[in-house]
């Protein structure tokens, strides 16, 4: 007998009503989607390269032609602003397909690589095979994009994908709708909407690799379950990425990268900016004209109504419960001390935080040593370099920074010590717009990079491969051993390794001393 599904109710967060309600899968439903899942794979990922890439752009010409629609269904369930959901969730889902479109053939033909002389007359090579069926676990904040874009890189490799959305903002229908209308595969890409429990049996069905976006702790639960069954896991987890700042900058433009930065999306992307480092001959102006341009900008409580949804610059939180944590965070950095310039507080009955400004805080805070996520961002002044460099590294995290100063030489001695998986120099999250980049964390932030050549390779099995001819011969260095093998091959270890300039002419000397000496002895 089938189990009662339990139900999972998507709210939109501006005005707090029920969207729609979806049941979650049941253990038969789970079974048959992996079932659906392996079938596809078994057909595509025999397929050409080419071939899979005629598939993949019959996606990208879906969303650039309902691209509108999609944007109108991430605001309604995010609650961001429409330029944001058009600019940083679907923009960069297209790009990336235009990317593998010119790219991906290169990238995942046969390498050939140098055989070393005691292998010679013999090929080596790299091959990039599928790896089977991908579940990519995704979250909130990006609900299109941070689905989209690593199950693409999975299928363009050759995968089929299971895609758990968040039971926040699932969207449903968007992925299948896509799918189903662009003429897609069937099969290849599927979408499960669950909770934890659900995702555990998704986990349970051993899928091949599992690629998850979402919080450190969820991320080391997800990695401890799939441990149990040896599946490689990337977790591309949370950041507290630092923006620092150079006395030698222009003000104005430099405000304006920090300002974008830290209120994009309202504040919830994990590269976004949550610590400020501004040089201290410079500090008291940043600070003014990052409080003023603040003040300046559109939000859902700017006073006199609202505006336009596409001239909106910062919409609401999405999640009530990260808004708590948020307000609790507020006010302990105002006990001990810190100075709140602008916003701090929700308006009330709303998921509408302003954009908040936060100065005088340390690490004894949580406001600037734990991830925010949200519209909030702190302002701290160094001294020199060094100091600079030490405050950007005191967090547990490591996703991405930026670094801004006239003294490109000096930006990028910085840029190499920040712990970081990416940093922009005169720019802020400038990384994340390339295509062609690697994208993930060290430390706290997770491991493995998707996007770019590494983001097929990393849902590829890498082969390594020696092609050898059919020849009577046997190697120099089979059985049968003697010591007159054993002297020999002492004798090409030294000509090759510490040979000096007739060191090839050496060991092929040697070489042809043990030909003739397996041609006596075999076995």
């Amino acid at each position: 007998m089938s189990e009662q599904s339990p139900v999972i109710t998507v709210i939109n967060p501006r005005t707090g009503k029920e969207i729609y309600s979806i049941p979650e899968p049941t253990i038969e439903d789970v079974d048959r989607i992996y079932d659906t899942a392996r079938a596809a794979f078994d057909v595509f990922g025999r397929m050409s390269v080419g071939q899979r890439l005629q598939e993949i752009s019959k996606l990208k010409h879906y969303l650039l032609e309902n691209r509108e629609h999609i944007a109108d269904r991430i605001v309604e369930e995010t609650g961001k602003c429409r330029t944001d959901a058009m600019i940083l969730d679907i923009f960069p889902s297209i790009d990336i397909i235009d990317f593998y479109e010119k790219n991906a053939k290169k990238i995942l033909r046969d390498q050939r690589l140098k055989t070393p002389i005691m292998l010679i007359g013999k090929k080596s090579k790299v091959m990039y095979e599928p790896m089977g069926v991908v579940l990519v676990i995704s979250p909130w904040n990006y609900p299109f994009h941070l689905s989209f874009v690593p199950a693409l890189c999975a299928m363009v490799a050759g995968n089929a994908v299971i895609l758990k959305p968040s039971r926040y903002t699932p969207l449903r229908g968007v992925m299948e709708d896509m799918v189903e209308k662009s003429g897609f595969m069937k099969g290849v890409f599927q979408v499960a909407y669950a909770s934890r429990k659900t995702a555990n049996r998704l986990i349970e069905h051993r899928p091949a690799k599992i690629h998850f976006t979402g919080s450190v702790g969820v991320g080391k639960t997800i990695m401890a379950q799939a441990a149990q069954s040896l599946i490689p896991v990337e977790l591309e987890l949370g950041g507290k990425d630092p923006f620092v700042v150079f006395d030698d900058v222009n003000i104005e433009r430099t405000v304006n990268g920090a300002l974008w930065g830290s209120f994009a999306n309202c504040g919830q992307t994990c590269i976004g900016v949550e610590r400020i480092f501004v040089q201290d001959t410079i500090y008291d102006k940043f600070v003014q004209t990052m409080q003023e341009k603040t003040g300046k900008l559109r939000h859902l409580a700017t006073p006199g109504g609202p505006v336009d949804d596409r001239a909106l610059g910062v919409g609401s939180m999405t999640a009530d419960f990260q808004l708590k944590e948020i307000e609790e965070q507020l006010a302990e950095a105002k006990e001990k001390g810190a100075k709140i310039l602008c916003g701090g507080e929700r308006v009330p009955n709303t998921q509408i935080l302003p954009p908040t400004i936060v100065t005088d805080a340390d690490n004894s805070m949580a406001v600037q040593f734990n991830e925010t996520f949200g519209p909030v961002v702190t302002i701290t002044k160094f001294r020199n370099e060094e100091e600079a460099i030490q405050m950007a590294n005191d967090s547990p995290f490591g996703l991405s920074a930026s670094v801004w100063s006239k003294d490109l030489d000096r930006a990028d001695r910085v840029a190499r010590r920040i712990s970081a998986g990416s940093v922009s120099i005169n720019n802020v999250m400038g990384t994340q717009g390339n295509p062609g980049l690697p994208f993930g964390g060290v430390r706290d932030s997770g491991f493995g990079r998707y996007k770019g050549i590494w983001g097929l390779h990393a849902f590829s099995n890498i082969k390594a491969v020696l092609v050898d001819r059919q020849l009577p011969r046997i190697e120099p260095y089979w059985y049968p051993y003697s010591v007159e093998k054993y002297n020999l091959l002492s004798n090409i270890v030294d000509s090759v390794f510490n040979g000096g300039p007739l060191g090839i002419l050496k060991t092929m000397m040697t070489a042809l001393k043990l030909e003739l000496l397996n041609r006596k002895h075999h076995l």
